[in-house]
């Protein structure tokens, strides 16, 4: 008995059903009649750290502990980026050993530095150095020659989105190589992510939508390597269960609004320009955010330079008011079109051991628009190279043999993929088994 998921990065479910019905996935397109393709919703915030870590554990981040790619250390303002070491719950891989099975890990991102277990795990990003990125060591040489790389190089994409497509295309093919190489010995479960489709998505994302773009019939070309990776991989699961999952959905992204110069200019942070650090915050500060919309009440009993308590109702209203106008400005009501769709408290979005590492509010953004947690710039609304942006409800499930219609949560994948195998997940795994399963046929080991 094995189980194989095949992760897409920031592919939503809608998505990969047009390309497979358009005849560019056409191999994917043979698979999804096996199963039900279903929308899954990513945890809060909606950004690959915290989602992969909920995949990982079948844990929400109250539970997990990653709340973004940056965090605060508790009780100060100094930030880190955590990674493997600051999981809080055990990931799928450790019940898969304590079964006695072997796990192959490829470019699950949030996995660095990759730790010892039963099989190969090969970090995803952020990783910054490539042999701490790899289990067993002996594996890093091969992986080299391969030309192996751990994430794209993005490069200079709108000076040149040709040569930023080449290394995506690049790093795809080598990517393919080495799940060929890790793959060709036995294994009970794997996990193999694509994350180069997430890199085209934010860059490229209005030439994948618009068939009149220069670029779009390139990035149906790099879509249709995507495909014949997924039919390789789909073939070295065999007749073992197999599934589909991406970690968020995708959407357009027209508007960068950076919360923390709003913060600024309505008085609730006390913070110069171009400060280089949050330790820079004084104490007539309220409020400060972290990417993308995680905001912090700077209150006494939490931070050092805290104050009295800051009424959250009054601050989430300012931001439900904000408008983007005509011109290009952002005004408090009147009108425009919103830039922010749902403010969410912290305390109601997370419980758990962790809970009281989460931010106090979450800024959702609206339609089109990026919520940005930068503090070096005083713009509020700023351009970028990104035209494509991460979106919550929209991410990707699929399970051969599953006929399940409803949407599920991240947090379910973890022990539906446990089940697949027979092994009970671990205690305290907030996700369930998904799956409602039809007789297995011919039918449904045929890629």
């Amino acid at each position: 008995m094995s189980a194989m998921v095949i992760g897409l990065d920031g592919v939503p479910y809608w998505l990969l059903r047009d390309l497979a019905e358009q005849g560019v996935m056409p191999k994917t397109a043979g698979l999804l009649p096996q199963g039900s393709l279903r929308a899954m919703s990513a945890p809060v915030p909606e950004i690959s750290s915290t989602s992969w870590a909920s995949f990982l554990t079948g844990t929400d981040p109250g539970t997990h502990g990653i709340y973004g790619f940056v965090d605060l250390r508790p009780g100060t303002y100094r930030t880190y980026f955590p990674n493997y070491g600051q999981l809080k719950a055990p990931p799928l891989w450790e019940a898969v050993d304590r079964a006695g099975g072997r796990s192959v890990i490829m470019n699950v991102p949030s996995t660095y530095p990759a730790p010892p277990l039963r099989g190969t795990l090969v970090s995803g990003f952020v990783a910054p150095d490539f042999d701490r990125a790899v289990y067993p060591p002996e594996l890093r040489g091969p992986l080299r020659a391969l030309d192996y790389q751990l994430d794209v190089e993005v490069g200079e994409v709108t000076a040149d989105p040709d040569g930023f497509l080449d290394r995506a295309e690049a790093a795809l093919a080598a990517r393919r190589a080495a799940f060929a190489h890790v793959l060709s010995g036995g294994w009970d479960l794997a996990v193999c992510v694509l994350t180069e489709t997430d890199r085209v998505h934010h860059f490229l994302w209005s030439s994948l939508t618009d068939p009149a773009a220069r670029l779009h019939g390139r990035i149906l070309d790099f879509y249709r390597r995507v495909d014949e990776a997924v039919a390789e991989l789909a073939d070295r699961a065999g007749d073992g269960a197999l599934f589909l999952a991406s970690d968020h959905g995708f959407g357009p992204a027209h508007t960068q609004f950076y919360v923390n110069a709003w913060l600024r200019r309505a008085g609730y942070l006390a913070l110069p320009p171009g400060a280089e650090s949050l330790e820079e915050i004084d104490e007539r500060t309220r409020a400060f955010a972290l990417d993308p919309g995680r905001i912090y009440l700077n209150t006494a009993d939490r931070f050092p330079r805290g104050g009295p308590p800051t009424d959250p109702g009054e601050l989430t209203a300012r931001l439900l008011a904000l408008r983007l106008t005509e011109d290009g400005r952002i005004a408090e009501g009147g009108a425009g079109t919103p830039v922010v769709s749902e403010v969410l408290s912290g305390p109601k979005t997370y419980a758990g051991p962790y809970a009281d590492a989460a931010p106090d509010l979450v800024v959702m953004p609206a339609p089109g628009v990026q919520i940005r947690g930068a503090w070096a710039t005083d713009r509020i609304i700023g351009d970028a190279p990104l035209t494509g942006t991460h979106t919550r409800p929209d991410a990707t499930f699929w399970c051969r043999g599953d006929q399940g219609t409803d949407p599920l949560h991240m947090r379910d994948v973890a022990p539906t993929v446990l089940a697949s195998l027979g092994i009970d997940p671990p205690p305290g795994t907030e996700g369930t088994d998904v799956r409602v399963m039809r007789p297995r046929n011919e039918e449904d080991i045929r890629c």
